[in-house]
């Protein structure tokens, strides 16, 4: 009996799970892959599953935060719009050549374009700490940050002492960390925060009644002082961006530093996170104003993640990719691309324009290190250039293309980021800063080993089989 109600027991559950994964719209590859693991791995499958894969995009959940967000947007975008628009007509020398993508994400993220920006590349972790660290020491209203991984450390605590000071001037401090990427947090700290007045909330807390928002989590990295300046890019509060990590070595990334018009977009992003945490809602028409000219820079701030009915960031990606003209040139260390992308990176370097990966020599997680490369060898025959970092690890996530346009943010090349992430990226149309970030990417060739399709067909079978097998998880990151 006891045989026949195991059997009964995991037919059950395994039909339930079957249901659920049928039915919640996933890509079919995604599908099939879940399918896979839910028969094979009895019990196991459908308990991973439930924890992993059960999609939520649809759920009440992110349609309830897609409510708040865009209510609260439409006044905002239709005050706006119509400045923004004759703006873009008047300068459209500047933009003419990605108009349409700039059209594209107005209309399907509600980000407008805006010029009147300063932008600041900030190139490792010391230089961008420091920059972080004299604005916020500047502030006079507020501080607005959150990361994906925020953890006890010297960072942490220089945080903490400028927290102190600022609140003792009256200035309110708000900070959202991800549950899980922040997972080795301390309670103490955490504590001593909230005592000296710091608002502190989690994003969406790993909880065993809702182990199935695991799989969603907010990669977002924002730091916004006084509504002023802004900052976005790779760089987490970790100790390893100042300090090299033990097993990585030198841990290399890029932020921004944005002052402009531009910093409404990145808080509004911010403020909406923020009601969705603690439920208070900040945002007004106050919150949100025209600035006075501080440069030329034009920025689009594009966000996206599984309360969103497109996967924008991804649709900037394929739209660099098939305007590009002379070359493309990527840095992120997680390229697992969807087949869209790996189509566009394949035809666009087929058709003779220049294609250049850079990719860290080693990896965090011995899975994704194979994963990665599991794509390289139809790269390679696609004439796409790829180069291994080996001064390290290199976190950036930049493209940039024909020295006129470039991104610096928080997406991967990679399906959790483009459906399961809450990201941003910061998307720049002018040629002075996509030059910057080109030198930064001849700076990072300079210390990397560039793999040929002749010597890398000859790499160990062991490696092969490796690729073959992990490439197999593709479909569920």
């Amino acid at each position: 009996m006891l045989v026949y109600s195991l059997i009964f027991l995991h037919t059950t559950i395994n039909i339930i799970a079957l249901y659920f994964l049928i039915a919640d719209g996933s890509r079919p590859i995604r599908i099939w892959a879940w399918i896979l693991v839910i028969l094979f791995l009895p019990l196991l499958g459908a308990t991973l599953y439930y924890f992993f894969g059960v999609n939520l995009r649809k759920r009440k959940i992110f349609n309830l935060k897609k409510v708040i967000d865009y209510n609260q947007f439409e006044e905002f975008i239709s005050t706006h719009g119509k400045k923004i628009e004759q703006e873009i007509e008047d300068r459209k020398g500047i933009t003419s050549t990605y108009l349409n993508l700039i059209k594209l994400l107005a209309k399907t993220n509600g980000s407008l374009l805006t010029f009147n920006n300063k932008v600041k590349i900030l190139s490792d972790g010391p230089e961008t700490f420091e920059t972080i660290f004299e604005a916020c020491r500047r502030a006079k209203e507020y501080i607005h940050l959150q990361y994906y991984i925020f953890l006890d450390g010297e960072l942490a605590d220089q945080f903490y002492d400028i927290f102190s000071t600022k609140i003792k001037e009256g200035v309110a401090i708000r900070l959202i960390y991800d549950h899980l990427g922040s997972w080795e947090i301390s309670h103490d700290f955490l504590r001593r925060l909230k005592e000296i007045g710091v608002k502190v909330y989690p994003f969406m807390p790993v909880k065993f009644g809702a182990l199935a928002r695991v799989n969603y989590r907010n990669h977002r990295k924002i730091l916004i002082v006084d509504g002023k300046v802004g900052f976005t890019g790779g760089i987490n509060v970790d100790d390893k961006y100042i300090h090299d990590d033990p097993g990585l070595g030198h841990w290399t990334d890029t932020h921004i530093r944005i002052e402009g018009m531009s910093v409404n977009f990145l808080h509004f992003i911010f403020l909406c996170d923020w009601q969705f945490v603690s439920e208070e809602n900040l945002i007004d028409a106050s919150v949100f104003s025209f600035m006075r000219p501080i440069a030329t820079t034009p920025v689009q701030i594009v966000s996206s993640g599984p309360d969103t009915d497109y996967s924008n960031i991804l649709q900037q990606y394929l739209y660099i990719l098939y305007q590009a003209n002379k070359y493309v040139y990527i840095v992120n260390p997680y390229i697992v691309p969807d087949v869209t992308l790996r189509a566009a990176i394949k035809t666009v370097a087929l058709s003779g324009i220049e294609v250049r990966m850079i990719v860290p020599e080693k990896s965090e997680s011995s899975i994704i290190h194979w994963t990665v490369r599991s794509f390289f060898s139809e790269f390679l025959q696609a004439g796409v250039q790829i180069f291994l970092y080996k001064k390290g690890f290199v976190h950036s996530k930049i493209i940039l293309s024909d020295d006129s346009v470039c991104s610096v943010g928080t997406a991967n090349l990679d399906i959790r980021s483009f459906e399961q992430n809450f990201e941003v990226n910061a998307l720049i149309y002018e040629k002075n800063t996509t030059m910057q970030l080109k030198s930064q990417f001849y700076s990072f060739l300079s210390d990397s080993d560039q793999l040929y399709p002749v010597n890398y067909s000859k790499r160990p079978t062991i490696h092969k089989v490796k690729e073959k097998l992990a490439r197999l998880t593709s479909p569920l990151m």
